[in-house]
């Protein structure tokens, strides 16, 4: 008997491959931003408006999350899409075939929402610099320059290559039972309009639907299936050899290549236009630097002194008024140069000049980073993590300028 060419999951693939070499770190920039909404909120100055061009990737993957399911974490997220390469690579390659108890499975995923404990309560609230250096994610965002990587994130690379040696046997080890962000949206989805019904009255004995679900779900005791850690990667559609499991969208059943095509463009629609939506509020004015104070995840280099120290710090040097360049090495050692105008003896405004880093990192860098500087007065500000070297480029840019600029 000829296998039925699985046409949803070589799509699937294909958009995980483009996603995994253009945006890698797209998961911990999201998750980044997470943070950042949960530090302005304790602090008591969140407003989305001026929040939101620094928070275009979590705004974009949430509502898509919210609305339509875990087509983020199916689909896109590079770190999810790496899991499964490894698990396809050791299942068709090294033939593997490592099946965890179902009740064992259930208590692990709890991991996850303990490990999204401890970054809130531990790194977030406390401000502890414990996964400063530690971060896989971090790790695999920047592993393009492994030496550097290696020798920044030293643990961070023993860990991921622990949870490497877990995908080799467990598909989607780390979403399953560490993911910090799954966490988060395990809940949020639960609410989505789009569903996986699969009526079991109408099941057989085969239990293909679970065996091949890649979050390991008991899909042969569900009805339904809503978000949760569902990641709608519609394994299980094309397993049912009756046809029974459908993807259902406010009560009507709709082609899952359809459904999963329309939530791909909505997601990048929706970036484009909170994008255009970012630069309209910049251009014209209303996303002003307070939302700016902290803007790093769990492994961000965080900035020890208090703000008003620094201020006091900053302020006691005199600055010639005028416009001075200055430049800064970021990554892969490309060169950045930034323009710094001062007047009245404070720094006004910050551009960038030039840069040679790679487009979407630096730009989420780029506009935390300037506004920081500019909120501060200072230099020594929060790194965005994720693009750690092209917010370090950009602050010695910005040193080097400032230093031309003392009286």
């Amino acid at each position: 008997m000829v296998k039925k060419i699985k046409k949803i999951q070589i799509f699937r693939h294909i958009i995980q491959l483009i996603m995994f070499v253009l945006s890698p770190g797209l998961f911990i920039l999201a998750f980044s931003e997470l943070k950042s909404i949960y530090t302005m909120i304790i602090k008591g100055n969140f407003n989305f408006i001026t929040a939101f061009p620094s928070l275009i990737e979590f705004t974009t993957v949430i509502i898509v999350t919210i609305f339509l399911g875990r087509f983020f974490c199916g689909w896109v997220c590079a770190f999810g899409s790496y899991n499964d390469f490894i698990y396809l690579l050791s299942k068709k390659v090294f033939k593997i075939n490592f099946k965890v108890n179902e009740d064992v499975d259930k208590i692990l995923k709890y991991v996850k929402y303990v490990v999204l404990l401890l970054l809130v309560v531990v790194v977030w609230t406390m401000g502890s610099k414990v996964l400063d250096t530690t971060s896989p994610w971090d790790a695999f965002a920047q592993i393009t320059n492994f030496p550097q990587v290696l020798f920044n994130y030293t643990i961070g690379v023993a860990l991921l290559l622990l949870i490497t040696i877990g995908a080799l046997f467990v598909e989607r080890f780390f979403c399953r039972y560490l993911c910090p962000l799954g966490a988060v949206f395990n809940i949020l989805s639960r609410i989505g309009i789009l569903k996986i019904k699969k009526p079991t009255d109408k099941c057989g004995k085969c239990r293909l639907c679970t065996n091949n679900c890649s979050m390991g779900l008991s899909l042969y005791k569900a009805q339904s299936v809503c978000g949760g850690d569902c990641i709608n990667c519609f394994k299980c559609i094309e397993a049912c050899p009756r046809s029974n499991t459908k993807i259902n969208v406010l009560g009507e059943n709709v082609n899952p290549q359809l459904a999963s095509s329309v939530a791909i463009a909505a997601m990048v629609g929706l970036y484009a236009a909170n994008n255009l939506g970012a630069a309209t509020l910049k251009n014209s004015g209303l996303a002003t630097v307070s939302n700016t104070t902290t803007t790093t995840d769990s492994s961000s280099r965080t900035a020890s002194t208090e703000d008003t120290n620094t201020k006091t710090a900053t302020t006691s040097n005199t600055y010639k008024d005028g416009t001075y360049t200055g430049s800064g090495s970021g990554f892969h050692g490309g060169t950045t140069q930034m323009s710094v105008t001062i007047k009245n003896n404070k720094i006004t405004k910050v551009e960038t000049v030039s840069n040679g880093d790679t487009p979407d990192f630096y730009a989420r860098a780029e506009s935390t980073i300037i506004s920081q500087i500019i909120s501060t007065q200072s230099t020594t500000v929060d790194t965005v993590s994720g693009a750690t070297y092209s917010s370090e480029g950009i602050i010695s840019a910005t040193q080097e300028a400032l230093s031309k600029a003392k009286a």
